[in-house]
């Protein structure tokens, strides 16, 4: 799973440099916190999908890491909306970054400033019309597991993190997958995968594994619950151990950038990326992001005004 698409541009705030110094101590220790947004075309035009959700999850990893900075929800909404709006593109990926310029060393976030920069990427439509479903992935169950929560928050997105998920994916590739999924490091049971959260289909039933297991509780799969309740699909979040998602019969990745994602096999293991729940809940996903459907729920935020942040 990876961004469909190319950088565009950075658009720094103007409180900051207009770049990132090499010897900064975001860059030479991943003392950064960051979210990744996705920007949608739809009949009222571009619109930001679940943009005040994405930025509380923001502040809240600042809080949690102890990164002082001058930004509240209101001034955050203002600069991504600006962003996506000059970025020259319908179909965007945002990625807001809280980081430091300051080339200092240490661990000690409290003496640094921490300013906002905003990266935009043009995306290629993944809703061609045509209602066609993304290819399958191969995964395999990954020998590096997530970070116990003891040892790191996992509800935090922090840049230094992701070497993890870097581990675990290109132990998997090198073997011939596409992707990994990451098991919590006390109970062994399924977390999520490299930079997705997981679902899997038992009997009808769909499955993710609950908070517990060390895993990010992702917006795209915040999303997935409720539009799978919303059609009537038994949705659960719970414990899932090796042994389901070996004998599931759906098994899918859900993430801002790739969205969601069938599997073909997980250790040989084959499943159907064509099954009938995950084709459902794909089907109301493409609808809600584009604002065909679902509209009453509130996701979608324009860009063409961004200091009344108007809801469609």
């Amino acid at each position: 799973m990876s961004v469909r698409g190319s950088a565009l541009r950075t658009v720094w705030d103007p409180a900051g440099p207009d770049g990132l110094p090499f010897g900064s101590n975001s860059m030479q220790h991943g003392t950064a916190v960051f979210e990744g947004i996705r920007c949608y075309p739809t009949a009222q035009g571009p619109a930001i999908f679940r943009l005040d959700d994405h930025l509380r999850r923001l502040l809240g990893s600042a809080h949690q890491l102890g990164i002082p900075h001058d930004y509240d929800l209101p001034r955050l909404r203002e600069r991504v909306l600006a962003a996506a709006d000059t970025g020259g593109s319908d179909e965007s990926y945002l990625r807001p970054v809280l980081y430091t310029p300051d080339s200092q060393l240490g661990v000690d976030l409290g003496r640094f400033r921490f300013v906002l920069a905003v990266e935009v990427y043009s995306m290629a439509p993944a809703d061609t019309g045509t209602g066609a479903l993304p290819p399958g992935v191969r995964l395999t169950v990954s020998p590096w597991r997530r970070p116990a929560a003891t040892s790191f928050p996992p509800q935090v997105k922090a840049t230094g993190t992701y070497a993890v998920s870097a581990l675990a994916r290109t132990a998997a590739a090198a073997r011939g997958f596409d992707d990994a999924i990451q098991l919590d490091p006390v109970s062994g049971r399924v977390a999520e995968s490299t930079v997705a959260n997981v679902f899997l289909v038992r009997g009808g039933r769909l499955l993710t594994p609950w908070l517990s297991d060390s895993l990010l509780a992702g917006i795209t799969r915040d999303t997935v619950l409720v539009l799978a309740r919303q059609l009537g699909i038994d949705v659960a979040e719970g414990p899932v151990e090796l042994t389901d998602l070996y004998q599931a019969q759906e098994v899918f990745l859900t993430g801002t950038a790739a969205e969601l994602v069938p599997a073909t096999e997980i250790d040989g293991h084959g499943t159907d990326p064509r099954g009938p729940v995950f084709r459902a809940v794909a089907e109301a996903f493409r609808d809600a992001v584009r604002g065909r459907r679902f509209r009453d729920l509130g996701w979608l935020t324009r860009t063409s005004e961004p200091h009344q942040a108007a809801r469609i």
